[in-house]
């Protein structure tokens, strides 16, 4: 994916909801979505980073900046790992691993059974619902580590172009194959997740002049929720409110996106070697803590967050950004 032409995905984006006719993704709403782009591609290059904004209400913001994040990640990081490199990794793993196992457009759960080999050549054994199927080590890729995905296997694979998926290759263009078909978690959002999931579902995308084919926001974010059964996801939806979550995935996301003071407060930590981005909400009962919050980061920070700088800040909305220490 490194290797395609860089898209600007947020002029190619139109948006609607049940009140508003198709329109170009507004200023405002520009504004959230690059600057969840930004963090992620600064991410990938080393530059672990905070920005703390605070919009006049929270409304859409953290639902666009992680999909911003989710698809800057995708279109700047090498998605697919080096065949040797990550067969000597899966090779060092214990019998029974969990692992997720890519076919198709979905993703299937199994366990790792250890090396092989058949005809000659090396591979990998995995054991779905007590079936044994064999991965060869040139497509080893297709494994990683993790508990997500479908847990019995299709009869026959078929391939499906859905609404979905026609809306993703229509904006994406040379990014989608990859975009829809590696398993990985490179955005986590942490908030209300019922608001969250209304705001994803309640907005309809589509790309500018390629057809009248929509689908909503959770398509491009994918988080696990909005996928059918083994469906390939890219995000994560975490509840500020839960004591524990698991990843789909054994994986580092890129950013943290904080929708609301609670959450930036409490589960920061939890992601200490992403990115983050914290939307604090002036109406929120917890807005002070978020801000003591934010000040402690700050006093500790590496430094300043220039490549930040360029983005236009929409009227009446502030940011804080900064190099996190690494």
């Amino acid at each position: 994916m490194a290797d395609a032409t860089r898209l600007d995905a947020a002029t190619e984006l139109q948006i609607s909801d049940e009140r508003t006719p198709w329109q170009q993704l507004p200023s405002w709403l520009q504004f959230f979505f690059r600057l969840g782009e930004r963090v992620a591609e600064t991410h990938e290059a080393g530059l672990k980073s905070c920005a703390v904004v605070i919009p006049p209400v929270r409304s859409y913001a953290a639902a666009f900046v992680a999909t911003g994040a989710t698809l800057g990640a995708a279109m700047c990081a090498r998605a697919v790992p080096d065949v040797d490199v990550h067969f000597e990794a899966l090779a060092s793993l214990n019998g029974g691993t969990h692992v997720v196992v890519r076919m198709g457009e979905r993703i299937y759960a199994g366990s790792l059974n250890g090396v092989v080999q058949r005809d000659g050549l090396p591979g990998f054994e995995v054991v779905y619902d007590r079936m044994t199927h064999f991965v060869p080590k040139d497509l080893c890729q297709r494994i990683q580590i993790g508990e997500g995905g479908k847990r019995t296997l299709p009869k026959a694979l078929r391939q499906s172009r859905t609404t979905t998926t026609t809306v993703v290759q229509d904006l994406l263009g040379d990014f989608s194959a990859g975009f829809l078909s590696i398993p990985t978690v490179d955005t986590v959002v942490i908030g209300q997740v019922s608001l969250l999931v209304q705001e994803l579902e309640s907005v309809k995308i589509r790309a500018r002049g390629r057809g009248k084919v929509a689908a909503t926001l959770g398509a491009l974010l994918r988080p696990r929720r909005f996928l059918p059964d083994g469906g390939i996801s890219r995000s994560l939806l975490v509840s500020d409110r839960v004591a524990e979550f698991s990843m789909p995935v054994e994986d580092v996301p890129h950013v943290a996106v904080f929708d609301g003071p609670r959450a930036f407060a409490r589960r920061r930590t939890e992601f200490a070697g992403s990115s983050w981005i914290a939307v604090l909400d002036r109406c929120s009962a917890s807005f002070a803590e978020g801000v003591d919050v934010a000040n402690e980061e700050f006093a500790i920070r590496l430094g300043s967050a220039p490549y930040l700088d360029e983005l236009e800040i929409p009227p009446g909305t502030e940011m804080q950004a900064f190099e996190r220490p690494r």
